[in-house]
């Protein structure tokens, strides 16, 4: 059975994609801005043996991860306070709210005199990743089922105890979730971040690309993103969906 879903899935995505390939095909033809799909590849491949384009793959890659690994951590770590603390939640929830609907990227400008240029695009990522890991963590522990506390408390399991061995495996799913959202978020505020200001990174190409008039660099460079954003994506979502 799961062998079967494996395969409707594998034939959905690739019939997905070739209808993705025929519409930029097509959009190729109708405007110069958009490259055809061949040409995009070629130059893709051309850049990723170019060490100048790698250094500036590096330097985005290093920020995502240092991004996401941070806003992770502290997410969870606030989102278990949250979840935990009535105290918290209620000096603390209403803010969190408000701030997740703030557009991240207005507060850059005052960011980036603070982090300096290499830091400030992390912290952009961070910004990006936290919430989404908080909320869920936040949510999974206030819906942990009472049921589980009274059986904490029954063996007198210590906080530790009751962390690692109820809290953590029955929060895993939204865990999981936050997580998945986290890695994309982060690509995109360390990206945006690079298009106002970065000395190296893929924001800063595609910027130049856009102001050279080269649109097939451009597009390879986005290509390449997406690529990378939306592989991961589908790993944590595969794996999210086995523990199900």
């Amino acid at each position: 059975m799961r062998g079967h879903e494996n395969v409707k899935e594998i034939a959905g995505s690739a019939g997905l994609a070739l209808v993705a390939l025929v519409v930029w095909q097509v959009a190729s033809g109708l405007t110069f801005v958009i490259p055809t799909p061949v040409e995009t590849l070629r130059v893709l491949v051309a850049n990723l043996g170019d060490p100048a384009y790698l250094t500036d793959v590096r330097a985005t890659a290093v920020a995502v991860v240092s991004a996401f690994t941070v806003g992770t951590v502290l997410g969870g770590i606030m989102g278990l306070v949250l979840g935990l603390s009535r105290w918290a939640r209620l000096i603390f929830e209403p803010l969190v709210i408000a701030l997740n609907g703030v557009p991240k990227i207005v507060l850059y400008p005052i960011l980036l005199p603070i982090f300096q240029l290499s830091g400030s695009k992390v912290v952009m990522g961070i910004l990006f990743a936290l919430f989404p890991v908080l909320i869920n963590v936040a949510t999974g522990v206030r819906e942990v089922p009472a049921v589980y506390w009274k059986l904490g408390r029954s063996v007198q399991a210590s906080r530790v105890q009751m962390l690692l061995h109820i809290i953590l495996p029955t929060i895993r799913r939204p865990l999981l979730t936050g997580i998945r959202l986290a890695a994309s978020l982060a690509v995109v505020g360390v990206v945006l971040s690079e298009f106002f200001a970065t000395r190296r990174g893929l924001g800063r190409v595609v910027l130049q690309s856009y102001g050279h008039g080269d649109y097939a660099e451009m597009v390879a460079t986005i290509l390449l993103l997406i690529v990378v954003s939306f592989t991961v994506s589908i790993m944590l979502w595969r794996w999210e969906k086995r523990i199900r």
